[in-house]
């Protein structure tokens, strides 16, 4: 009983410490990090419809700026279990599978900006939320080496439908 009660103290002392190492410095300093990248995504979007690359078919432009803008707005709140347990509604699903089909076909540059955009997104939802990448991270091992084969990746192409309606429905602190 004597150690338990111990190595309890030894781990709360261990573990408080860096709980608070990585709230107040490491945490704002990545998405500060994360922030900086999405602006400059947004600035070379703005620069390719500028310099015309885009185009006279720019429809996926406003989409994909309307995005950054949201993940720029949401960036320190945004953490995986309100991406993952927001169940979007029906309107919201298929105007997200309407903005994917939009932005897949626009051109190359554009589709890069947007999967930079997401990454960052996904790295701000996991930065505002490490104890869940801690309980799931044996899910994610599985995920990925399981991704090579197609019902794996439909579940998790509607997963990340999914996360993308519920990234649009919530509301900015």
């Amino acid at each position: 009983m004597k150690s338990l009660l111990i190595d309890c103290l030894l781990t709360g002392l261990i573990a408080a410490p860096l709980y608070m190492l990585y709230w107040n410095l490491f945490r704002p300093v990545l998405l500060q990090r994360l922030k900086y990248r999405l602006f400059k995504c947004r600035d070379e979007i703005r620069l390719l419809l500028i310099s015309g690359a885009l185009g006279k078919e720019g429809k996926a432009y406003p989409l994909i700026e309307r995005f950054c803008n949201l993940a720029i707005c949401k960036i320190e709140k945004i953490d995986l279990p309100s991406l993952m347990a927001t169940k979007p509604d029906r309107r919201v699903q298929l105007e997200v599978e309407r903005d994917i089909v939009i932005i897949m076909e626009s051109p190359v540059q554009l589709r890069n900006l947007f999967f930079q955009m997401t990454v960052a997104v996904l790295g701000a939802a996991c930065a505002n939320s490490p104890g869940i990448l801690v309980l799931a991270s044996p899910l994610f091992v599985f995920g990925v080496t399981v991704l090579w084969f197609q019902k794996a990746k439909a579940v998790a192409n509607n997963s990340m439908k999914r996360a993308l309606g519920s990234f649009y429905i919530i509301q900015p602190a």
